[in-house]
């Protein structure tokens, strides 16, 4: 297939999703990922769209499906996870042993680690969804950590006390988690209280956590309080966040990594 040819199906795609990864381009078009990295540098020096890491994103918002009003689908602060995944694999490097948390942001992380080149990592992790995407990975060593399932929105994971006990022989260069509620006196909060001994366990056992949370987590409660702002010493996040927060991680010396 011609470059004009694999332009239009680029183009085509984020005109009606907003992004599309190498991997999905190079299943769409059959051309190697090399390839479409040097697609995605002309078209991105050429104001066609913006190339992000792993793959590209339109330079506007996806139109609205029918019966969904306009803004309500695409929020330019919200829809942003995936920029956020994509911060976090810059952190990442071969070698690393590193604990990958549930939910879509973490799904998309793994992804993007499928992705990456990183060679001799290993991933542990409780998220079923999320190792699905690495499994196959002849550079990436997955170790999931056995429990009960639970189903979240967009993720399956194991967890129950058996899983804190395989925990306690383990230790991490690096963790990344998410949750389901940010407050700035409440701190942070998850859905899953069955999350709780995991979360406490990582933060206490390991090297560097990180904390991936777009702009919809801010302002929000939820069922299981499980550690003030000040106990996680990483954020990637949304620009967009309430200004609030980000003065509350500058006057605590918390370094925040915004997309």
């Amino acid at each position: 297939m011609l470059a004009p040819e694999r332009q239009k199906i680029i183009l085509k795609h984020l005109a009606s999703s907003g992004i599309i990864t190498t991997k999905q381009l190079s299943q769409l078009t059959g051309a190697s990922l090399a390839t479409l990295r040097r697609d995605l540098n002309l078209m991105d020096s050429q104001g066609l769209l913006k190339k992000t890491h792993g793959g590209a994103q339109s330079l506007q918002a996806p139109p609205a499906r029918p019966g969904v009003s306009p803004g309500l689908e695409y929020d330019p602060c919200l829809g942003y996870i995936d920029a956020i995944a994509q911060k976090a694999l810059e952190f990442i490097d071969s070698n690393d042993i590193i604990f990958i948390g549930a939910g879509m942001t973490c799904n998309l992380l793994c992804r993007y680690l499928n992705e990456s080149g990183l060679e001799n990592l290993t991933i542990v992790t409780t998220n079923i969804t999320g190792i699905i995407e690495v499994a196959q990975n002849p550079g990436i060593s997955t170790l999931l950590l056995g429990g009960s399932v639970h189903a979240g929105v967009n993720h399956l994971e194991t967890l129950d006390e058996y899983t804190i006990q395989t925990l306690e022989k383990l230790y991490f260069n690096k963790v990344f988690i998410t949750v389901d509620g940010i407050d700035l006196n409440y701190g942070y909060s998850i859905i899953n209280r069955a999350q709780l001994p995991l979360y406490n366990y990582l933060i206490q056992n390991s090297l560097q956590v990180y904390l991936l949370a777009n702009e919809g987590k801010f302002n929000k409660r939820t069922f299981t309080r499980f550690s003030s702002l000040h106990e996680i010493p990483n954020i990637i996040t949304n620009s967009c966040i309430d200004p609030r927060y980000l003065h509350y991680y500058q006057d605590h010396k918390i370094p925040v990594f915004t997309v």
